[in-house]
């Protein structure tokens, strides 16, 4: 049986646009939907906080010594510093700007460019321990269970993640994530910024200004009974509301609500002072509709790459090989005329 060139070279067209699209869809779409090595974007947000005046409170002057409500705005940058294979290292700074202050922290973090998730530093490398759990970023086809574990700079703790359902953020679909963490306050950045003591005189003045219940505690036995200066340890508590972004990742939304507050052990037990800051801001409009942009040009080349140029290339590859099948073999009637024509070459000759 002949069987057609053409065919072969359709069979073979065919059957490497096949693997072409099964290469795109497993091979190519995991690599592109990595953390870029170039990644740095900054994130605005605005909202309003609860802060120590230390002026006021180092002059004794404790009806003044906390100012409510302040306006703020938040500047939060993301960048990749360095890759090594499928871990970067982060950095996440933050900038809280209230009346003529501007708050500053960064945090370093090692993390896996595919599921975003802590990863271990190359050597010497510091970065905080988030191993295991997310810190700065979500990773795309998110799971809508609590499966995720999320790492709280504050007091270094690793805590669940509870998938709160879904949503709609700049006209992307989310996943609505909360995260809640508290403890002891262990950001030894934030430690030496915070007074480790206080005069016996100023924490008895902060009395009036406590809620009811902290009041009580300020009997004059238990007030006599503190040293001065006064001791004092620190709690945080965080809580996150990330809309994140199903199909790609991107945190299109986030509400944060950080609280420090300042303890110390009274009549036994330890008793909340006063609030050293408290923090409620959220993403502005600006950045969320940018975020959305963002997150709606990269799902459109997301689809492209994850389903549809894989699922053309497939067909079409399909389409190619069946056509070379059904040609495979050469028509009855040019194997005749071939044939004939040798016949009458044979006469000739003969």
């Amino acid at each position: 049986m002949s069987i057609r060139r053409s065919s072969i070279v359709l069979a073979a067209v065919g059957l490497v646009l096949v693997v072409l699209g099964v290469l795109v869809r497993y091979v190519v779409v995991p690599i592109a939907t990595k953390l870029p090595g170039d990644t740095d974007e900054t994130v605005r947000y605005s909202g309003k906080a609860t802060m120590l005046n230390g002026q006021a409170l180092q002059s004794g002057d404790t009806a003044h010594a906390i100012n409510s409500n302040v306006p703020i705005t938040v500047d939060r940058r993301l960048r990749v510093t360095s890759t090594h294979g499928d871990t970067a290292i982060i950095k996440d700074d933050l900038t809280v700007h209230a009346s003529n202050q501007n708050l500053a922290s960064s945090h370093t973090y090692a993390i896996d460019r595919k599921d975003m998730n802590g990863s271990k530093p190359p050597s010497g490398t510091s970065v905080e321990p988030s191993r295991g759990a997310l810190s700065s970023a979500f990773p795309a086809d998110g799971k809508r269970d609590d499966s995720y574990s999320f790492y709280d700079s504050t007091t270094r703790a690793i805590v669940p993640t509870h998938y709160a359902g879904s949503a709609k953020r700049a006209g992307r679909s989310v996943n609505v994530y909360k995260i809640t963490a508290t403890g002891p306050v262990k950001d030894p950045t934030m430690l030496r910024t915070l007074p480790k003591a206080l005069p016996k005189k100023l924490a008895a003045g902060l009395a009036p200004s406590l809620p009811a219940a902290t009041q009580a505690k300020f009997t004059p036995a238990a007030v006599a009974a503190l040293p001065d200066p006064v001791p004092l340890t620190y709690s945080g508590r965080t809580t996150i509301l990330a809309y994140v972004d199903q199909q790609t990742g991107i945190a299109i939304d986030q509400t944060i609500d950080q609280q420090v507050i300042a303890n110390t052990v009274l009549g036994g037990s330890r008793t909340a002072l006063l609030p050293v800051s408290a923090f409620n801001f959220k993403i502005t409009p600006a950045s969320m509709s940018e975020l959305g942009d963002k997150a709606a040009s990269a799902g459109l080349m997301l689809t492209l790459m994850s389903d549809i140029a894989p699922l053309v290339l497939v067909v079409i590859g399909a389409a190619l090989i069946l056509i070379a099948y059904l040609r495979r073999r050469r028509p009855q009637t040019e194997s005749i005329a071939v044939s004939g024509d040798h016949a009458v070459t044979g006469n000739l000759v003969a």
